[in-house]
């Protein structure tokens, strides 16, 4: 079964999006470095980030991928592989792959394992799915939510200061309590670039490039528990 791609965008530029093409937005996350991404919006978001993942992987390199979100599917990047004529055993041996299940785990992930494994294989991409997932999980203080999330957001600034690209991907959920939903405003004034993707009338996505909204991030604290479980960076066959 061969995946179907995503349609370049010709909406309008209402709401200070500037319509953007998924094939272009690919190649360029894929070739200048040191950036700090954001894709978020449908579910649809990640089958994009699965295209630019195999997209990586296809120029030889290693690719380290944290999953909040349980939305990491291999069959992807295997059929990927097979439509570019590829070795999909050779792609996956590149392909190193962190799941977390809370905020503290992912944190861990994200700001102890993740720098550790690009340092070690010399990778210069990396992406992260659901960041914001666990985040709106209600049984983790607020508090503590904040604290990760400025955490995190270090970790991620200091891989960009090093040369490494860096993709958020999230869903873009509506969640109880209402503060909780200020985290993504908060995540995106941290990007260097945010991208949302929409369904149109019709039912077909659609990509934009929103405005830049970037600006310092108050921190909190350091200190605080990484939690019970700790992730490993691990090569999926050993999964």
């Amino acid at each position: 079964m061969r995946s179907e791609p995503l349609p370049e965008s010709h909406a309008g530029t209402e709401r200070g999006l500037v319509p953007a093409s998924p094939s272009t937005m690919t190649d360029s996350f894929a070739s200048a470095p040191g950036k700090l991404w954001l894709l978020y919006g449908e579910h649809l978001v990640f089958r994009l980030a699965h295209r630019i993942a195999g997209h990586i992987l296809k120029t030889g390199a290693p690719l380290a991928l944290v999953d909040g979100a349980n939305r990491f599917d291999i069959q992807a990047v295997v059929r990927y592989a097979q439509e570019h004529r590829l070795d999909p055993d050779e792609v996956l041996q590149r392909l190193y792959i962190s799941r977390g299940f809370t905020c503290y785990q992912i944190e861990a992930a994200v700001t102890e394992r993740l720098p550790a494994f690009l340092r070690r294989t010399g990778a210069r991409a990396a992406l992260v799915f659901g960041l914001l997932d666990t985040l709106y999980d209600e049984q983790a203080p607020m508090r503590d939510v904040r604290t990760i999330l400025g955490r995190t957001i270090d970790a991620l600034r200091a891989m960009e200061g090093e040369g490494i690209s860096v993709l958020l991907t999230s869903t873009d959920w509506r969640v109880l309590p209402e503060e909780r939903n200020r985290l993504l405003s908060d995540l995106k004034r941290q990007m260097d670039r945010v991208y949302r993707l929409e369904l149109t009338a019709e039912n077909v996505p659609a990509l934009f490039l929103e405005r830049s909204q970037r600006r310092g991030l108050v921190v909190p604290a350091r200190g605080g528990d990484h939690g019970k479980n700790r992730p490993d960076i691990y090569e999926h066959h050993r999964q």
